[in-house]
């Protein structure tokens, strides 16, 4: 009885034991999988997160860069001597040679620019400076029908009847906008065009005073061509941290590739793809060792996963921080972009106090690109922006807002010879040689000064002031700074 009494109770411990065993593998099991359920979720949440904040910024340069384009192209479309020029027809080989070859081709790089009327009678092409057949431009004007007939519409939308001619309705000014506001007449899309993705611009050629003669109704339309290069989006890789940058077809399908459309334009068949971020595969590939270590050990489960959690955190955290810098800042030059340039006018005008801006460009940029590659241009960049802060100093915000393009911003008031003086001096720092190998890069610079309120009782007049200012710089022979109070002598000086 004795041996049966110890016998049951052997098996009742045995099976105590075998309860508590299983109690704890399914405490342990349970605990494993609700980290591996919990990580996987904040894997997923973050690497989601990852990808929407490269989508909208992804989004947001192609959007700036499509504004740069519109810009650009107003130059010749929204100009007195454009309109004079195409009043007996298609413009002459003095303006093609002057305008649209050493200017609009040489320095903005358009591959296409293309003068035509809406019924395709009249067209002049130029294709990299030079001028094509007018078969060869009709071909290419079949690729962006659709855009040349809704910049034709929104021409003629926006007319309306004025001293026996028409008057083209003006811009709505608006004085977060630190660009010219421009009429509402041109159209935009992004189009394949000679295999590569391109930015294209159609608007009716205007004067400035947007007054049409009755017998110039119908418009002559002005079709644009940018292509995105390579370098541009190297530089749009760099300035927003991410990698594999690249135009694909919207059909494709391709694991780890993340795609969002640019330019709103319903006839593109391309969308921009690039290869995220993303911090959820680095987590797996280390964690599941440890993982599996932690259902044999309850309590190194905890603390790894605890230590795991605030890893994860700290990424988070990394993630955002890069995404919140990379949103106000150049990560190529550490300056200010434009949208921290924007903050930091915006808070300057709301203080009510004065402050003044210097608009500087450096000027044979694009040769130094062209001779010696765009490492060199980026060695460029970064020096111009280490000798403007250093310049600079405490003073001001030194900013830059793409490409070669520079800006200043100097809050309280100053006086116009202290500004010319730190003006000069930056566009001296610009002719400074900067090392590069063997060689020793040369370029220059022009700025434009505009203050607040003296010219302009908004961001927006004064940005236009010191815009203004720097093309008559420019205009005057460039290298030197120009204040906005000074632009009628510099080109009455230049004109004689």
């Amino acid at each position: 009885m004795a041996g049966r009494a110890e016998k049951g109770r052997a098996r009742r411990r045995r099976g105590v034991g075998t309860a508590i065993r299983m109690t704890a593998v399914l405490i342990v099991v349970l605990f494993g999988a609700a980290n591996y359920l919990v990580l996987d979720h904040a894997i997923d949440r973050s690497d989601s997160f990852v990808i929407e904040t490269e989508r909208t910024l992804v989004r947001n340069e192609f959007s700036h860069q499509i504004d740069q384009v519109v810009q650009y192209q107003s130059q010749l479309s929204f100009w007195d001597k454009t309109f004079r020029e195409l009043a007996n027809g298609m413009p002459g080989e003095a303006f093609v040679h002057d305008q649209i070859r050493d200017w609009m081709w040489s320095d903005f790089g358009f591959s296409w620019m293309i003068f035509a009327t809406p019924d395709g009678e009249k067209v002049l092409g130029v294709h990299r400076g030079e001028k094509v057949s007018d078969r060869k431009a009709r071909e290419k004007l079949q690729w962006v029908s659709d855009l040349t007939r809704k910049a034709e519409r929104a021409y003629r939308n926006a007319l309306s009847p004025d001293r026996g001619g028409w008057q083209v309705a003006p811009a709505k000014e608006d004085p977060d906008l630190l660009t010219p506001a421009l009429p509402q007449i041109h159209v935009t899309g992004m189009r394949l065009i000679e295999g590569t993705m391109s930015i294209v611009v159609v608007q009716a050629v205007v004067p400035k005073t947007l007054y049409i003669p009755a017998g110039r109704l119908q418009p002559t339309l002005l079709v644009t061509v940018k292509p995105i290069s390579q370098k541009m989006l190297a530089d749009a890789e760099r300035r927003l941290g991410v990698h594999g940058l690249a135009f694909v077809p919207i059909v494709s399908v391709e694991p780890g590739l993340a795609m969002t459309s640019v330019g709103a334009d319903a006839y593109n068949p391309m969308v921009a793809s690039w290869r995220p971020n993303m911090p959820g595969s680095f987590v797996w590939h280390s964690a599941l060792p440890q993982i599996a270590l932690f259902v044999l050990v309850f309590a190194g489960v905890m603390l790894f996963g605890a230590a795991r959690f605030a890893a994860l955190v700290r990424a988070l955290q990394r993630s955002e921080e890069k995404n919140a810098f990379l949103a106000r800042h150049d990560p190529l030059t550490g300056l200010r972009n434009r949208s921290g340039f924007d903050e930091d006018l915006l808070h300057a005008e709301g203080a009510g106090k004065g402050f003044s801006i210097l608009s500087i460009d450096l000027d044979r940029f694009k040769a130094v690109n062209d001779r010696h590659g765009h490492v060199a241009g980026d060695i460029v960049l970064q020096a111009v922006a280490r000798r403007f802060s250093d310049r600079v100093g405490g003073q001001g915000c030194v900013a830059r807002l793409g490409g070669d393009e520079f800006c200043v911003l100097l809050a309280g008031e100053h006086d116009r010879e202290s500004l010319l003086a730190l003006a000069g001096n930056l566009v001296l720092d610009t002719q400074l040689p900067i090392a590069y190998g063997a060689h020793l890069l040369l370029i220059g610079g022009s700025a434009g000064i505009a203050q607040f309120p003296v010219h302009g009782g908004t961001v927006h007049d004064v940005m236009v002031k010191a815009d203004a200012a720097l093309y008559a710089a420019k205009n005057a022979g460039r290298n030197r700074a120009v204040h906005a109070g000074d632009i009628e002598n510099v080109a009455s000086t230049h004109a004689a």
